[in-house]
């Protein structure tokens, strides 16, 4: 706060015995004062109930103690009356005792007490002032004498505490389960591709820097799957100077920087705008085709609304707030927030089953740390292609995950991006369901890692992730199914308390009703990570392998460029026809040697090079360069020489690589050399 709030007291003597409540307010908690307020009194009240009924529960287990003791007795007198008798091994156990006087545990007076070093998320807005002497009022009419102290003074106090027992309970008080905590004694797994389960190592370092790979993944051949298991598992350091693939997006001009916006936001010229359409308009071909529905949420949510809120207040560091008038509301950073509530408002009948719907996630919103900004990597806005599907029960999302692992192999073979398999779950979830997982990892033919937690963090009970490396051999997950067993439910128990979530009913012809098993998946992963993959990929590979996108991707499918002025014509004609094909080309109509217009095609990847000569204009053919994009350099060959055939028959091979793919026009100005528009030159 700006000035210290005003109180009416310089001074606050409170004798008997009190009881100190310390209180943060973070920034997700104004949302609502009086609902905050409310929780926040509950919580105390919970706390008395504690301390003064703290001497019955030490009565109540003094009670089971006494007649443990009594039962040993009984055993070791029969066995020391008749040797046949087992003698009891247990020893007796001591009563407990109060360390005060049973008068001693009440509470005669609270104190609320603002204290900001409980968080390093505090509130900035004025509302938080409130929270403190509202709790004092909820507890005050609850008959308590209760009191605040003041926010944004700086004030002394004396607390002396003798060794009481309940305040010993205290000592390490745990909100939640963070998953970090449960990571740390993760064990990890690798499962050959013939299915067979390999002990690796756990979460531990000394673990970890013992964990050798199985000898017959230590061969240069397998080079990629040490990377991944390095990073995944041992540890990788985090790359040293900029990613290579940050040059790479600025010489296509796919994506800049933004200096003018926030960090982690992207300005996209036309080649990336191009390539992001058609990746948009593949995956949701991709979708509808395996029977999803489509759907658009908006980017922003109340704050007020807490089975929304309670999602976003495990990252509130990370989340986004927009101001509209006196209302406040986050930006999301997933689309499960609208799109889950929107689904507990509906009628949804058990023969809709598995219900599918996707969501084109433009824009979503994580403010990362600076230093965790990484170009296409991780950013703070970033398009994420989102599938959710609503499932029966667990059985029938066991089938539907195998069915959408198959999906999103199929997407990231087709965009060229080359994956390799995780697999993280509890080790319950493991032991009884490791015979369909592990048919699941023998399918590709390729080995996966398996992370075994031993107790579910979040709400989803299996993750499955699909990681691609950099150039520098840092893995990153781009496609991911997760099976949720949380979102559905009413609300869940979870350390002893009911947490609100999102109550999504499926309704049978019967009269049955039950909440469903949600699938979390993008078959892609996030937009520009996509493209960090792909370009981090080519650079990566581009010593052994040709450079490149696959055609059906590639801003500029097709280049024609003429040997000399005589068969400029010649050449603008062959480029029209091309066009209303349908195919992106552009006309090289530089005054230039066709020698420097054939390597200005192969800087660019572009996958097929029309030359036309005298011969070809005489024989109305074509000649092509066709790169061999993906293929393996075999004595430094890049691309095979097509000479004389005819444009159809050059057209129905370009249509073949383009068969089943979508297909986006070229801008007007991108047809040709001459009228190309530069944004970076």
């Amino acid at each position: 706060m700006s000035s210290p709030q005003s109180y009416d007291k310089s001074e606050l003597d409170l004798d008997g015995l009190v009881l100190v409540c310390y209180v943060s307010v973070e920034d997700q908690d104004t949302f609502d004062t009086d609902i905050i307020s409310k929780q926040a009194t509950d919580e105390i009240l919970a706390g008395i109930e504690l301390i003064q009924s703290f001497p019955k529960r030490i009565q109540d287990e003094n009670a089971e103690i006494a007649k443990a003791n009594e039962k040993l007795k009984r055993q070791a007198d029969a066995a020391a009356k008749n040797p046949k008798v087992k003698a009891p091994t247990e020893k007796p156990r001591d009563l407990k005792k109060l360390i005060l006087d049973p008068a001693m545990y009440k509470v005669d007076k609270v104190l609320v007490y603002p204290w900001a070093h409980l968080s390093n998320f505090l509130s900035n807005e004025a509302s938080a002032a409130e929270v403190c002497p509202k709790i004092a009022a909820n507890l005050a009419q609850k008959g308590f004498e209760s009191h605040y102290s003041p926010f944004g003074w700086y004030k002394a106090f004396r607390i002396e505490c003798l060794g009481h027992e309940v305040a010993e309970m205290y000592r390490d008080v745990k909100l939640a389960v963070l998953a970090d905590e449960v990571r740390a004694t993760s064990k990890f797994k690798i499962v050959t591709e013939k299915g067979k389960i390999i002990d690796f190592c756990d979460s531990s370092e000394a673990s970890r820097k013992a964990a050798r790979l199985p000898e017959q993944y230590n061969s240069p051949a397998w080079k990629d799957f040490q990377d991944f298991i390095r990073s995944e598992v041992l540890g990788l350091r985090s790359e040293e100077g900029e990613p290579p693939h940050i040059a790479l997006m600025k010489k296509f001009e796919i994506a800049d920087f933004e200096e003018a916006s926030d960090q982690g936001n992207f300005r996209w010229y036309t080649r990336g705008m191009i390539m992001k359409n058609l990746v948009r308009d593949y995956v949701e071909h991709l979708v509808i085709e395996n029977g999803a529905v489509l759907v658009d949420t908006p980017v922003m949510y109340t704050v007020k609304n807490k089975k929304l809120t309670a999602q976003t207040a495990r990252f509130p560091a990370k989340t986004y707030t927009v101001l509209s008038g006196n209302n406040r509301y986050l930006l999301r950073f997933a689309s499960d927030f609208l799109l889950f509530n929107m689904f507990s408002e509906m009628n949804i009948r058990e023969e809709t089953l598995p219900l599918r719907a996707y969501e084109y996630e433009q824009y979503a919103f994580r403010r990362e740390q600076a230093g965790e900004l990484s170009g296409l990597r991780r950013l703070r806005a970033f398009i994420m292609p989102d599938l959710h599907t609503l499932c029966k029960d667990l059985p029938q999302a066991v089938e539907e995950f195998k069915r959408q692992f198959i999906m999103d192999n199929k997407c990231l073979s087709d965009l060229g991006i080359k994956t390799y398999m995780i697999i993280r779950t509890t080790e319950e979830f493991w032991t009884e369901n490791k015979g369909w997982i592990i048919d699941v990892i023998k399918s590709e033919a390729r080995p996966a890692l398996v992370e075994l937690w031993p107790d579910r963090y979040y709400y989803f009970i299996l993750k499955y992730e699909r990681p691609a490396l950099s150039a520098a051999g840092q893995s990153s997950t781009l496609s991911t199914i997760q099976i949720d067993v949380e979102s559905g439910m009413n609300y869940i128990e979870q350390y002893g308390k009911k947490r609100q979530k999102y109550d999504i009913t499926w309704h049978g012809k019967d009269g049955s009703t039950g909440h469903p098993i949600i699938l979390h998946n993008s078959p892609s992963g996030g937009m520009e990570r996509v493209f960090w993959a792909l370009l981090e990929g080519n650079i990566r590979n581009q010593d052994t392998h040709v450079t490149g996108f696959k055609t059906w991707l590639s801003p500029i499918q097709v280049r024609v460029m003429s040997v000399g002025k005589d068969q400029a014509d010649y050449a603008q004609q062959i480029a029209d026809a091309i066009t209303k094909r349908n195919i992106r080309v552009d006309l090289d109509d530089r005054d230039e040697t066709v020698g420097k217009k054939i390597r200005q095609s192969e800087v660019e990847w572009i996958p097929y090079t029309v030359v036309l000569g005298a011969d070809e204009v005489k024989n109305k053919t074509v000649s092509i360069r066709k790169r061999l994009i993906g293929e393996k350099i075999v004595d430094g060959k890049t691309a095979e020489q097509i000479n004389n055939i005819s444009l159809d028959e050059f057209i129905a091979m370009v249509d073949k690589d383009l068969d089943g793919f979508p297909r986006r026009e070229l801008p007007l100005p991108f047809r040709k050399f001459s009228t190309r528009v530069y944004f970076r030159q």
